[in-house]
């Protein structure tokens, strides 16, 4: 089992109804009839239309499948169990009544695949996120991560063999796979591999000048370009050249290594216990932190986000601008008080032991002495003055 995401979701002519037609129709890409009809497991797609027609955004939604090996044989319950997980992967925290999702069964290439789409909004239901962008699959390197990680770990649930990738793999473009004139670079592609690897088996090739020099004299193709991870390539008769991109043209590529990771990559290979468990926790990592940033942008009203935990960045909608430094203002405040308390409690005086009072005894004692003293001056002064 694999994840795949279309190139797709910018404005097209069609809006909503281009993607959902697509998962409906009786015909596929080429045009070809459908051998199974297509079959809606999850969502309405009346809704997704409207959904979809309503954004305003260049980019309205995120289209792509989950598809399995001829070998892999899904029931049922199982397709509704991996479509809960995969809505609860991606979209954390978040419920059915705040985005909107179709799911459709495809059987008409002998695999199973379920197709899905998810309009790029949050819907108007939603008390504080409403209209706001919602992407299950933003750009970047991490996100690719955790899509892999889903795939990992689904499949050993499953009891699948792991997706290795395959170095030797051509990677085709869109107009290679869907056009007659694409077809015919694409055939002529797969002759050149073909070639290439034969040569390679033989001993022929052992460096990027020996591949050149390969095409060159022995298919008559005329290398017009070489960059680090590609060859510019004349085909004979060709008035345009084209790019052969992948592992076996980079300028530093190990090609008896390619060839072995080429065959390995063909082996089942099942994750051991161990490996499961830190791709397990992997993924926890990765759900954890898209649930933090949907909480934070769709749950939370506006006056308190800024309030909010900050998450660490992972898979999170990007922008075009270079955002703003952020402050976690409530853990600054903490450290205020804290040392405005420290700072009170350094110069506070330290308390005097508390005043005892003396005895009945005592208290008389100094009573008649201050008496006596009083009347003993009282005396002498007034003696004095009866003698003069």
């Amino acid at each position: 089992m694999i994840v795949r995401i279309f190139k797709s979701g910018a404005t097209k002519k069609g809006g909503g109804e281009s993607p959902v037609k697509y998962l409906l129709g009786n015909t596929d890409h080429a045009g070809n009839e459908r051998a199974v009809k297509p079959e809606v497991l999850e969502g309405n797609p009346q809704t997704t239309i409207d959904v979809i027609n309503s954004i305003q955004r260049k980019y309205k939604y995120i289209s792509g499948c989950i598809s399995f090996r001829d070998s892999e044989k899904p029931t049922r319950s199982q397709l509704y169990e991996i479509i809960d997980d995969f809505k609860k992967t991606f979209c954390p925290g978040l419920t059915g009544d705040n985005f909107n999702s179709l799911f459709v069964l495809h059987q008409d290439k002998g695999n199973t695949e379920i197709h899905f789409v998810f309009p790029n909004q949050i819907l108007a239901n939603s008390a504080h996120g409403a209209g706001r962008r919602f992407n299950i699959h933003p750009p970047g390197k991490q996100n690719i991560q955790f899509f892999e990680s889903f795939v990992k770990v689904t499949n050993q649930k499953l009891g699948y063999a792991q997706i290795i990738p395959d170095p030797l793999k051509i990677a085709f473009t869109d107009f290679e796979r869907k056009t007659p004139e694409g077809r015919k670079d694409k055939s002529n592609k797969r002759w050149i591999q073909q070639s290439i690897i034969k040569a390679i088996n033989k001993g022929e090739i052992k460096n990027r000048d020996d591949l050149c020099k390969h095409l060159d004299e022995n298919l008559g193709v005329t290398v017009t370009r070489q960059g680090k991870d590609y060859l510019s390539v004349k085909l004979p008769g060709a008035l345009k050249a084209k790019r052969l991109r992948g592992a076996l043209y980079g300028e530093d590529a190990n090609y008896q290594e390619l060839i072995k990771q080429s065959i390995a990559s063909k082996q089942p290979y099942y994750l051991n216990p161990t490996e499961f468990k830190a791709e397990q926790t992997k993924l926890d990592s990765f759900i954890h932190a898209r649930e933090q940033f949907n909480i934070k942008a769709y749950l939370t009203p506006r006056p308190m986000r800024r309030f909010a935990k900050q998450v660490h960045p992972i898979l999170t909608t990007t922008t075009r601008r270079n955002p703003m430094a952020k402050t976690n203002h409530l853990t600054v405040m903490k450290r205020i008080i804290l040392e405005a308390l420290l700072t009170t409690r350094k110069k506070s005086a330290p308390s005097t032991p508390p005043r005892v009072m003396p005895d009945m005894k005592t208290t008389m004692s100094n009573v008649a002495s201050i008496r006596d003293k009083a009347l003993g001056i009282m005396n002498a002064t007034l003696n004095t003055a009866l003698a003069i």
